[in-house]
């Protein structure tokens, strides 16, 4: 038996996983589950080297969130990003990606 605050953690969470599931099923990109796993690492990596920017490496910073976002959208149908051979695989895609595109570059 679940006490109240962990019962309350799990209808809440139940409450906001059917939210997400509502407004992924309104993106205009397939699927839509990989699109918001790839968008979530990029961001992640976008806040990580961008507080950080410590060797090796920095975002450029001529390039915004939505430039950055825009990269990938024109390039997502040729790299084919997949959740097929795990997190892992996708994550080291996604950042030999921002390399190749010069999003992530040398720390001076």
């Amino acid at each position: 038996m679940l006490d109240l605050q962990e019962s309350t953690r799990r209808d809440d969470t139940y409450i906001t996983l059917n939210k997400v599931i509502d407004e992924m099923q309104n993106i205009n990109a397939f699927p839509a589950l990989v699109w918001t796993w790839v968008w979530d690492v990029v961001k992640s990596k976008i806040d990580y080297y961008d507080i950080t920017c410590q060797e090796p490496w920095c975002i450029d910073p001529k390039l915004t969130e939505k430039d950055i976002f825009n990269l990938l959208w024109e390039d997502a149908d040729q790299i084919g990003f997949s959740l097929e051979y795990g997190t892992e695989q996708l994550d080291e895609s996604i950042f030999d990606w921002m390399l190749d595109r010069n999003i992530l570059i040398e720390a001076e």
